[in-house]
């Protein structure tokens, strides 16, 4: 942590949440496990200095932006996990309508040829 940040932990919290928006932006997980940390350290701080209402109402607000965008990333990455898992099962026999309006189920079939002697 900057010598800095101990004077300025407003100012210095509100670089890392930005920090932290492109990260999330970028999908940039290692660095955001990397400001969590900082992130910590400076919220502490925060919470021991005198911070007037309207610094922590900002401060509020770029959080939860944050929050917002960390949901919608995992919410994206679970999407996308569920969508691969679709893909790789098999899927069931197809069925489709024959010539006289039946139902008629198109059985997979192997790929392998067969030697007739």
């Amino acid at each position: 942590m900057a010598l800095l940040d101990a004077f300025r932990p407003v100012s210095a919290l509100e670089d890392l949440l930005e920090k932290e928006k492109d990260a999330i932006l970028k999908s940039d997980f290692q660095a955001l496990e990397a400001l969590a940390k900082h992130k910590e350290n400076l919220m502490a701080l925060v919470a021991r200095s005198q911070v007037s209402t309207s610094s922590l109402t900002a401060l509020k607000k770029r959080i939860e932006r944050n929050r917002r965008l960390l949901q919608a990333a995992a919410k994206g990455i679970r999407s996308a996990q569920e969508r691969l898992l679709t893909l790789k099962t098999p899927k069931p026999a197809f069925s489709t309508y024959g010539p006289a309006g039946t139902t008629t189920s198109m059985v997979r079939k192997s790929l392998t040829m067969q030697k007739k002697a």
